[in-house]
């Protein structure tokens, strides 16, 4: 009979796969009487015949033919699920088989492939109830067998939240989900399901107290407490992921110490073109003034001698006057114009400090804080910065205030005003100790 059932499987599968299968294996458990062996030629069996994603849909369909049969066929159910959990142990290939199997499951209750069922007036999944009274009748076969059921839910709720994952990940990226988001978790409903199988009211006409259906409540508490504990594992080995992943895109993104070093000689050089700027600056001003103080008393000139020919004092005429002061008007805005006074003006270094703080700023923004506060340290102490050791915190608040996008920084605005802090007062440590 095993040898059809290969058959088929080899070829073409046939209508009927499900059913050979669930016949093959309730001969293998009828013929063996040790239930080690049996276990472990169903196994077997199952993996040979039904070990493909595209074929172990009939083994779960199998398992509900078991359960409809009622307590002469059930009990090969909950023998063949036992048996692949306990064997999965020391063969890989029926863990593998279990984790199909639940994937199938998953698929058929999230594309409703099987219609529903009514219990207690509530509605249920048919692939709820597969699981469910298979591990209720694995519990009732042998007490033991709970670890294995709990093995089994704890693939369940595993293989489900990587569903809903990838499910969020899919609606985010094109707008449309791969599972209903209306639907309950299938984990979440096979609790409902045993909570409400475990429900018992006592009849006081019968006088019958003890709950015959315990050993389900039981197990629902054992799968719940599974729940918790793989729901928790999930959340940390994502968390764990994100962090790594975190961790290395700030790896990636953070500046090599070959970079720091070769923007060193950048840094000095825009220090120095900083303090030359602002010097510029008050020279600039200092030109300025006495240019436009020579274009005022030019102008003063004139419009005293207009004054003095159009009120005819000391003889000049008020032609002559006016005159004057058009000259004078003139001669000033040429004598002491910007282009007269080009010589004096200082060197506009404003192009070569933007080159050597463009240069630095690449890097910086690619800096930890702990790199940054390294650096400053480092440049503080070197000999060739101790002329312009003072403006170190002045030139570090230039860079930030010129720099284009800020908020692409590896630091923040709150550890880089800390760090400015801390370099003012290693410059302080540095110039007490000259």
């Amino acid at each position: 009979m095993a040898a059809e059932t290969q058959g088929a499987a080899g070829g073409e599968i046939s209508e009927n796969f499900a059913g050979q299968i669930a016949r093959d294996v309730m001969v293998l458990f009828q013929k063996q009487m040790d239930p080690e062996v049996a276990a472990v030629e169903s196994s077997s069996y199952i993996w040979e015949n039904a070990g493909t994603s595209e074929k172990v849909p009939y083994f779960v369909d199998a398992t509900e033919m078991w359960l409809e049969s009622g307590a002469s066929g059930d009990k090969f159910a909950a023998l063949s699920w036992n048996g692949l959990v306990t064997q999965s142990v020391n063969n890989q290939d029926y863990d593998t088989l279990l984790r199909m199997m639940i994937v199938a499951i998953l698929d058929g209750y999230y594309s409703l492939q099987k219609p529903d069922i009514d219990y207690k007036e509530k509605r249920y999944s048919t692939y709820t109830s597969i699981i469910a009274n298979t591990f209720i009748r694995m519990i009732e076969l042998n007490p033991a067998s709970e670890a294995g059921a709990a093995e089994i839910y704890a693939i369940l709720v595993h293989k489900e939240m990587e569903l809903e994952a990838r499910s969020q990940a899919e609606e985010e990226e094109t707008g449309s989900s791969m599972i209903p988001t209306d639907m309950q978790k299938l984990y979440d409903e096979m609790i409902d399901y045993l909570a409400d199988r475990s429900m018992f009211k006592s009849d006081p006409m019968t006088g019958e107290e003890a709950n015959p259906n315990e050993h389900i409540e039981v197990l629902c508490e054992k799968l719940r407490g599974t729940r918790r504990h793989v729901m928790q594992e999930v959340i940390n080995e994502r968390a764990l992921e994100k962090r790594k992943k975190l961790e290395m895109e700030l790896e990636n993104q953070l500046a090599s110490a070959e970079e720091i070093v070769m923007v060193s000689p950048q840094f000095t050089e825009g220090m120095a073109l900083f303090v030359q700027e602002k010097r510029f600056n008050f020279k600039y001003l200092a030109v300025e003034k006495i240019r436009m103080t020579l274009q005022l008393l030019g102008s003063i000139s004139g419009a005293i001698y207009f004054l003095l020919g159009f009120m005819g004092v000391w003889g000049v005429h008020w032609i002559d006057g006016i005159v004057v002061c058009l000259v004078m008007l003139v001669f000033v805005r040429i004598a002491a114009s910007r282009k007269q006074f080009q010589y004096f003006y200082p060197t506009d270094i404003s192009k070569e400090l933007e080159e050597c703080s463009t240069a630095f700023l690449n890097v910086m923004r690619n800096m930890s804080q702990e790199q940054l506060e390294q650096f400053l340290v480092r440049q503080i102490k070197l000999e060739r910065n101790q002329k312009y050791l003072a403006m170190v915190p002045e030139f570090m608040k230039y860079l930030y205030a010129i720099m284009p996008d800020r908020k692409s920084m590896v630091i923040s605005v709150d550890e880089l005003s800390e760090l400015v802090e801390n370099s003012e007062i290693e410059v302080a440590k540095q110039l007490r100790g000259q």
